[in-house]
């Protein structure tokens, strides 16, 4: 979900953060990450950091970050966290806009540039068409852009509110305009992309790597409530994601996607 320079560093934490969801859905991010940077020492752009777990994680994994946000109260979050877990030494915050990311300059280049859940999900796909010169640029010959992404169907989601009479949220995905989702009281735009946009918006610079789907048979953290209510179900569900993440096909319906492109 892509969040606003309005929403709380608490709210982010307590709605994304620590839901058991989400920390389902992270861990198929971490896997591809610590696969990918399997040696240390790799200088990594990460866009939309929010409160900085994936910017900690590759710290941990002895990673250089700069890690950006919009939004100053995030940052302010995502160094104390980095202070409190032993890592502020590799990660610099900056604040940025992904409308000024043209106009930024570092004195290097990244082996990674990776956006985090919905972070690409804030732009329409008219506006990211203009981020891919400078996501390009920032990389490394051979450097790679992963990004988690909302796409424009999510199988679990429709036939919950299906199931329910809700027609028009089970098919709200599908819309061409934005949808605005309320984050304890923040009202935030989303664009959905399905993979094959995102996949043909970066074809120019980009070759695809992976495509694989995250959240196939764990639903959107909105359905949380119900999974908890039985013992057990979240981590079925786990299981049979972990084994869906091979299943390339499933992006197209499942509640994000992992988009891996390698700068050609």
């Amino acid at each position: 979900m892509a969040f606003s320079l309005r929403t709380s560093p608490s709210a982010f934490d307590r709605e994304y953060t620590v839901s058991r969801v989400a920390m389902v859905q992270r861990r198929l991010l971490w896997d591809h990450l610590d696969h990918l940077l399997r040696l240390p020492g790799m200088d990594v752009l990460e866009l939309n950091c929010g409160t900085g777990k994936e910017s900690i994680h590759l710290a941990r994994k002895g990673h250089r970050v700069i890690a950006t946000d919009m939004s100053p109260v995030m940052l302010s979050r995502a160094r104390e966290r980095a202070r409190q877990m032993g890592v502020e030494d590799r990660i610099v915050h900056e604040q940025l806009d992904l409308d000024d990311l043209e106009d930024r300059q570092w004195p290097f280049s990244f082996d990674l540039v990776l956006s985090g859940a919905g972070g690409l999900n804030s732009v329409d796909l008219d506006h990211l068409k203009y981020l891919v010169d400078p996501i390009a640029d920032n990389l490394k010959p051979g450097g790679r852009f992963i990004a988690v992404v909302m796409p424009d169907r999510c199988l679990s989601e429709t036939v919950h509110h299906f199931a329910h009479g809700r027609f028009g949220k089970a098919f709200a995905r599908g819309r061409q305009d934005p949808i605005w989702n309320g984050l304890s009281g923040s009202g935030v735009a989303n664009w959905f992309h399905s993979p094959k946009a995102l996949e043909t918006a970066f074809a120019h610079r980009f070759r695809l790597v992976r495509l694989a789907p995250i959240g196939f048979f764990v639903p959107p953290i909105s359905l949380e409530p119900r999974l908890l209510e039985k013992p057990g179900t979240l981590d079925n569900l786990a299981k049979l994601d972990r084994y869906a993440a091979h299943w390339k096909w499933a992006s197209r319906y499942s509640d994000h996607y992992l988009i891996d492109l390698e700068r050609i």
